[in-house]
């Protein structure tokens, strides 16, 4: 599910401006770590952690702030103080909060200098990218009421896997760039970046083949137990995953 669908489905409990602003935010932090800008990726990361703050005080006093004037320490003291009661408070109050501050606080301390043979900016990225990934995960299950299936996949395409040498377009097609590769190893990329069980009708279109290539394939791919195929459709397995992970994006690992 792309952000701007997931925006309208939240648009009834978070106020459309600051989501909009945070998936925005959210959407830089992804592409600057994609693209190996970790500085920037862990700018944007410490704006969606405002933004996120911003939320919450919305969410529980009704109170909409101004996103050119948030002040991020007046409002990470004034949410972790308030009191909690229910598992939903333990999650919106207090751990959120304080994964808002781990992000925050990498950002501010990128002006210290560090061991010259050490580059800490990557895992502090990619740390970054995690955390984000995480709080949209709580406000898409604490908000968006959905059936058990609809939020796992919802979840499973927020928190999306990036492959350097695959792209998604809007249509939901997926295309893979890298040269000489198998349809089984393409076939089991596609599987492996959308992250659920998917019709093997949408298989079709969304990998811009033939309904048989992919029957056959999926009935190849169940034999090997790189896959389970069902009437609803195909996933990998977890030696799939594992294929995939090890010997199509790792083969020199």
């Amino acid at each position: 599910m792309s952000s701007k669908m997931i925006l309208v489905r939240l648009t009834s409990i978070i106020d459309p401006k600051l989501l909009e602003e945070l998936l925005k935010e959210y959407d830089m932090v992804k592409k600057s770590h994609f693209l190996e800008d970790w500085e920037k990726s862990i700018l944007h990361a410490a704006k969606f952690s405002e933004l996120t703050l911003a939320i919450v005080k919305c969410i529980v006093d009704k109170e909409t702030i101004d996103v050119n004037n948030i002040r991020f320490d007046k409002l990470w003291h004034d949410i972790l103080n308030r009191t909690k009661i229910t598992a939903e408070d333990d999650i919106l109050l207090l751990a959120t909060p304080r994964v808002t501050r781990t992000i925050y606080d990498i950002r501010s301390k990128k002006r210290v200098v560090h061991v010259k043979s050490i580059d800490p900016n990557f895992l502090d990225s990619q740390y970054c990218v995690s955390a984000c990934d995480w709080i949209l995960a709580q406000f898409v299950m604490l908000y968006l009421k959905a059936n058990v299936e609809d939020t796992r996949s919802i979840i499973h395409s927020v928190v999306e896997k990036q492959i350097p040498f695959l792209e998604q377009f809007e249509d939901g097609s997926i295309t893979v760039l890298k040269e000489n590769m198998s349809f089984k190893e393409q076939f089991m990329l596609g599987l492996y970046k959308l992250g659920i069980r998917t019709p093997k009708k949408d298989l079709a279109r969304i990998l811009k083949t033939y309904d048989q290539l992919v029957n056959a394939t999926s009935k190849n791919l169940e034999k090997e137990k790189l896959a389970n195929v069902n009437k609803d459709g195909v996933v990998l397995t977890k030696k799939g995953i594992r294929f995939v992970e090890d010997a199509v994006l790792n083969p020199n690992k």
